[in-house]
């Protein structure tokens, strides 16, 4: 039940590399008059954000996911319990607690409240 910690890391590196080549390819355009490249570039760089975005979005969907399943398991569990489970870090588990109880998502506990997310 654990993800890959390279999941994210290698595409948004890759999406970033992009967005920095199509920066740095529309400064040069621009100076040298020629527009189209100009324009070329900002596409390019613009494109490769978005797609960081939504490799982004697509880990943190992921990550609510195995979280919600681990909690539907075991409702009561710890934060730092939780993330060792899922092979996370605690950072990573106390924002999908965040996001998942901003939705409305979180199971109830069937013990006491845990108050360490």
């Amino acid at each position: 039940m654990t993800d890959h910690p390279h999941r994210r890391t290698v595409p948004l590196a890759a999406c970033g590399c992009v967005a920095a080549l199509g920066a740095a390819a529309a400064v040069v355009a621009a100076i040298s008059d020629a527009y189209a490249v100009c324009a070329i570039g900002l596409l390019l760089m613009g494109g490769a954000a978005l797609a960081g975005y939504g490799v982004a979005r697509a880990a943190d969907a992921r990550t609510d996911q195995l979280v919600l399943q681990r909690l539907h398991q075991e409702p009561g569990i710890g934060t730092d319990v939780l993330a060792a489970d899922l092979a996370l870090r605690p950072a990573a588990v106390r924002l999908s607690l965040h996001r998942l109880s901003r939705n409305g998502s979180l199971p109830a506990p069937d013990g006491p409240a845990d108050t360490e997310h």
